[in-house]
């Protein structure tokens, strides 16, 4: 009994000997790492794009890194650096779904990748443009809008390498090209089904034709209408043009039958001057006298005269000059008339009252019987004013019992209504025709001159002093 009470006051001291004796260090505090990534869901239209994932880990442990995996091959070149970048391919079916997987060692986050499906492709109606604008997509062309005879695109932006086609209703199956030339400005080309690539020879902002029997196209400047385009000029023909002091300085004869013509020019002075010159001065055809003369007189010209043709004209309004080689003359024309040669103007007068007229020049032949109100003297031709149709009072009418007719390129046709207006000049008659036919032609001419001889029945008419 007293051994068993020694031992149990021995023991604490034993155990605070063997406490005494343990040297154990303490374990340290580890933290694990936690992976934090900001973005739950992108979302992506259907045309694709980049994406980026933030991400940052907390208590890292060295020699792991951060990895990112996707299985979807629309998702491309994913790249793990401060952040995660990658590519998201254009959708052309329907909405689609992934997920790119983002971990850390053991630690895992994923980040829902949602992209719309493509839309339907709108239906595309009437001409429109592809070409390099427009990285050749026939379902989103330059589409164009109808105005009077044309399909019309206004200020298109045109370098020197871009080229286009005309496709209608998005089928690249239904074009219309160019025969291989580069489409100078302010002309017009052939358009050709399955033709070449059409393209400029300069950069510029154009306005762009094609018309709607869809044969013919037009590379107009920027605020130019197809009908200031000329033809462009076949491989070895010689350029025409006039010089002078209108607007541009100089500008293209074009053929019209036997006249060349440049229209629409507006004179910087009252008085016009000019010349003709082919291939840019190869040749140089000026005034024959130096003399100014009135609009739709005849200018007689020479070949390197070295003068100016002039003409009284009205500062800024348009004119018509017209060129004829075989009788090397020019006429300035109001804006719309053409100038006319006359071949003969004869006459005869049958009574003291009733008289006839011919008229004859190219594409142009008038026959006019007419009665005066007043008795005619020495078979000179009273003035007046003629009328086709008997409305006047004062007697001064186209014989309806008595044939009269005009011809137009041949084709006879007789008058309905106008008017015809004569004047004394020295030495004969000062005639104005305004008339118009049955069938709707229209014809105002003028001549000032004598009146010869008609080799028929009655007394010429005579020529006032």
């Amino acid at each position: 009994m007293r051994k068993f009470f020694y031992f149990l006051l021995a023991l604490p001291l034993v155990l605070a000997f063997a406490a005494c004796e343990n040297t154990e260090e303490p374990k340290p505090d580890v933290k694990n790492p936690v992976l934090n990534v900001t973005e739950t869901t992108l979302d992506f239209v259907a045309d694709g794009a980049e994406g980026t994932i933030h991400y940052s880990v907390e208590n890292a442990v060295e020699g792991t890194e951060v990895e990112a995996t996707c299985t979807a091959e629309w998702v491309s070149n994913l790249t793990v650096t401060e952040n995660i970048t990658f590519v998201v391919e254009a959708n052309e079916g329907e909405a689609r779904e992934t997920s790119i997987v983002v971990a850390y060692g053991d630690l895992q986050k994923s980040v829902a990748i949602k992209q719309a499906g493509a839309e339907a492709p709108v239906a595309v109606v009437g001409w429109g443009i592809v070409g390099t604008m427009n990285e050749w997509n026939a379902t989103k062309p330059m589409l164009m809008e109808e105005s009077d005879d044309y399909f019309m695109l206004t200020g298109v932006e045109l370098t020197t390498e871009d080229k286009f086609k005309f496709i209608k209703d998005g089928d690249n199956a239904y074009n219309r090209g160019g025969n291989g030339q580069v489409a100078e400005p302010n002309y017009f080309y052939k358009a050709q089904s399955w033709g070449s690539d059409i393209y400029v020879s300069e950069a510029g902002s154009y306005d762009i034709y094609l018309n709607k029997k869809e044969d013919t196209y037009y590379i107009m400047s920027e605020g130019k209408s197809p009908a200031e385009a000329l033809e462009p000029l076949a491989p070895g023909e010689d350029l025409w043009e006039v010089y002078g002091n209108f607007e541009g300085e100089k500008m293209r004869l074009t053929t019209d039958k036997k006249y060349m013509v440049a229209k629409g020019v507006k004179f910087s002075s009252t008085v016009a001057e000019f010349d003709i010159r082919i291939n840019e001065g190869e040749k140089v055809f000026g005034a024959k006298n130096d003399a100014v003369k009135e609009v739709e007189e005849q200018i007689l010209l020479s070949e390197a005269s070295g003068i100016k043709a002039k003409a009284n004209v009205e500062a800024g309004v348009a004119y018509d000059i017209y060129y004829r080689s075989d009788m090397s003359s020019a006429w300035v024309m109001p804006e719309g008339m053409k100038p006319l040669v006359w071949k003969e103007v004869t006459g005869i007068a049958f009574s003291a009252t009733n008289f006839a007229l011919f008229l004859i020049a190219d594409g142009i032949e008038l026959l006019l019987d007419f009665n005066c109100g007043v008795n005619a003297e020495n078979s000179i031709i009273p003035e007046g004013t003629y009328y086709v149709n008997n409305e006047n009072d004062g007697g001064f009418n186209f014989n309806f019992e008595n044939e009269y007719d005009m011809r137009i390129d041949g084709v006879k046709t007789k008058l309905k209504d106008g008017t015809m207006v004569i004047k004394h000049i020295s030495g004969g008659y000062d005639i104005t025709v305004d008339m118009e036919s049955i069938h709707n032609h229209k014809v105002n001419v003028h001549y000032a001159g004598p009146v010869g001889e008609v080799d028929m029945m009655g007394r010429p008419i005579t020529n006032p002093e």
